[in-house]
């Protein structure tokens, strides 16, 4: 018998009988409710931001349905959605992919799947954190400067939408995600449940005074209030003038391309199956709340986008769109007002556009907090199964968290959050493509779990068929085609960063050289596991016998 950081390995003359390998208990405890688990799936999507990259950049591509995408992009994520849903109810632990895939497909799939998702969590990491600036603070400093007429409140939202802002302000954010992780699960969905009660205030609001205010009163608050912090009234104009913008008619690809902007976030409605470990009743949970997640955001998104849209009105929300951020400035402004932010200004009332601001503040970086913590527990899969340091897997006894993993995966994301603000070597889509390869593997765990592991199939809650036809499987298959719809429009789209032409690589890293990028982070993960499977070979431990069974709780 071989001891390795809490667990008791068998060696290879030992292994004989029907378990192979007997480990103590991870410490992590399941603490996470139905609600806790929505919230969770739902902060990771983050509604509000969804929408106002949907207005921010998807109008400028020229005759796109905004709620045609939506409805596009929420039917693509489904599938893929159920799929988890399902397979974190067969197998309710902690690790997500990486024990779908590496219990069905193999060890070494597993590895390379789940790295895929880790390294890209790690890398993504910088987005969240910066957007909390950009798309939080900033936006709500505006609103009150905008009101107030404090020039000290309007400069500080500028210093927060510079880079040294964003850095200053996401690093923070880091710090203070990873103590409150580290404290356990419990205090975090505390605080998690009523901030987002704040953010869906907010989003009501937001529907409330779009709908409640006609037109006409909405863009003439608008008018005065906008035209303060540009320090010209005829704001309205000059947005339209300058941008050039100009209707189109509708355009069926640019509606299909676009939708890269709405998966960004809607694509990840899964977040709970990678704590499956730590949900209550997680057999019945995550079958409904992953897949349910969609839905939720899919109608909040269509009531934001529809009534945003009927008070701003197509032309000026195409305008920002066209001139962005960098062409804000040409009309005195610092940054392109977000949706939100046009709505609450609109309102003419401080109390609500206070309230509106300050709650979507939680929307803005809403995803962080299950990448941090979606990628400690892969941390902690890898080391249980011996494949990284057994430190890794290290639970504190008092608060039941992977103190080593949170310290790590927080330490790379204010890593990630330097180079994505103060370089130009990542863009917001480039890693989509790259987890979408892990979605696919995945979808086809569920394709060939009935089939490769039946003993587990029949004895789940999901032991459902169409006839002789596993659900699972169908679901599966399903989820495989919608993942190569999205992968068409990532490297289609012109602006997602990555392409298959080789001509951009003259251009610098972005383009065909994220392309080969994202393909060598999904295959490192079977040099990772071949480094470590022979390393244990030297130890005399067979690490392929720990894939025989499903991992401890």
């Amino acid at each position: 018998m071989i001891e390795r950081g809490g667990e008791r390995m068998l060696d290879k003359s030992q292994a004989k009988g029907p378990r192979v390998f007997t480990r103590a208990a991870t410490g992590l405890v399941r603490e996470a409710g139905w609600f806790d688990a929505l919230v969770y799936n739902v902060n990771f999507i983050s509604i509000g931001l969804m929408v106002a990259l949907m207005f921010l950049y998807m109008p400028s591509y020229g005759g796109v349905s905004l709620p045609l995408s939506l409805l596009f992009c929420a039917l693509l994520a489904l599938p893929t959605a159920a799929t988890y849903g399902m397979l974190a109810a067969i197998m309710p632990r902690s690790g997500g992919d990486y024990v779908y895939v590496s219990r069905v497909l193999g060890p070494a799939w597993g590895m390379m799947s789940n790295w895929n998702t880790t390294v890209w969590w790690v890398l993504y990491g910088g987005v969240p954190s910066a957007f909390l600036a950009s798309f939080g603070i900033a936006p709500f400093m505006r609103i009150l400067a905008a009101f107030t007429g404090n020039e000290e409140v309007l400069r500080f939202a500028d210093w927060a939408a510079s880079p040294t802002g964003m850095f200053v302000i996401g690093a923070l954010l880091i710090v203070v995600l990873t103590g409150l992780f580290i404290l356990g699960l419990r205090v975090y969905f505390r605080v998690q449940n009523v901030l987002f009660v704040l953010a869906m205030l907010a989003t009501v609001l937001v529907v409330f005074v779009a709908l409640v205010r006609s037109p006409a009163v909405l863009q003439s608050n608008l008018a005065q209030y906008l035209g303060n912090l540009a320090g010209r009234p005829d704001i309205l104009e000059a947005l339209l003038r300058e941008s050039g913008y100009q209707p189109q008619p509708f355009d069926l690809r640019n509606t299909i391309i676009t939708m890269t902007w709405i998966y960004l976030t809607m694509g990840f409605s899964f977040s709970s199956a990678y704590i499956g470990g730590e949900v209550k009743q997680a057999s019945k949970i995550q079958v409904w709340a992953i897949p349910g997640t969609v839905v939720y955001a899919l109608v909040w998104g269509l009531l934001l986008v529809w009534s945003v849209s009927r008070a701003i009105g197509a032309d000026l929300i195409g305008a920002i769109s066209t001139l962005g951020d960098a062409g804000a400035s040409n009309v005195g402004l610092a940054a392109a007002p977000r949706f939100h932010e046009l709505i609450a200004l609109g309102s003419g009332s401080l109390l609500v556009a206070f309230l509106i601001g300050f709650g979507f503040i939680f929307w803005s970086y809403a995803w962080l907090p299950g990448q941090i913590l979606n990628a400690s527990r892969n941390l902690v899969a890898y080391a249980i199964d011996g494949l990284l340091p057994s430190a890794l897997a290290w639970v504190s006894p008092r608060f039941h968290t992977p103190v080593v993993s949170l310290v790590v995966m927080g330490s790379l994301s204010i890593v990630s959050l330097a180079i994505y603000v103060f370089t130009p070597y990542f863009a917001t889509l480039v890693g989509i493509f790259g987890f979408l390869l892990t979605f696919i593997m995945v979808s086809l765990s569920a394709v060939l779990l009935p089939y490769r592991r039946p003993e587990l199939f029949t004895g789940s809650p999901v032991a459902w068929r169409l006839g002789r036809l596993p659900v699972l499987s169908l679901v599966g298959a399903i989820s495989i085609v919608a993942c190569l719809v999205m992968q068409w429009a990532y490297l289609n789209d012109p602006y997602s960063g990555i392409s298959l032409d080789p001509s951009t690589l003259r251009e610098g890293i972005l383009g065909f050289g994220m392309f080969l990028l994202n393909i060598a982070i999904f295959l490192s993960g079977l040099v990772i596991y071949a480094i470590a499977r022979w390393w244990r070979a030297r130890q005399g431990i067979d690490l392929s016998l720990a894939y025989r069974e499903i991992p401890v709780e």
